[in-house]
């Protein structure tokens, strides 16, 4: 699919995205579109690396700085959600599962 059919349609059908599960920092939401039954990622916390003195990198994990102030309800307009959906669709992560 073509991130912008889907987010055509998405703007278009005003339909709603459904939580589905939380797994290693990452939720997952389901959306109904023609097509069938998708779902697509949306990761919440980042690696980083921390330098320290002396001269130790340290691995460090925080929030995504891409989750900015959006709440993540259990059910929420798909549209909000265009941002993670077109990323999802970029890295085929926009998975068809009915």
């Amino acid at each position: 699919m073509k991130k912008i059919d889907v987010q055509k349609q998405l703007l278009k059908s005003k339909v709603d995205a459904n939580f589905s599960h939380y797994c290693h920092g990452i939720l997952y939401y389901t959306v109904k579109l023609e097509e069938g039954i998708f779902q697509f990622p949306i990761e919440v916390i980042e690696k980083v690396v921390v330098k320290g003195k002396p001269e130790v990198e340290l691995p460090f994990i925080k929030l995504s700085d891409d989750l900015g102030t959006t709440s993540f309800e259990s059910q929420i307009k798909a549209s909000f959600l265009n941002r993670w959906i077109g990323k999802a669709i970029d890295n085929d992560e926009f998975i068809k599962i009915f």
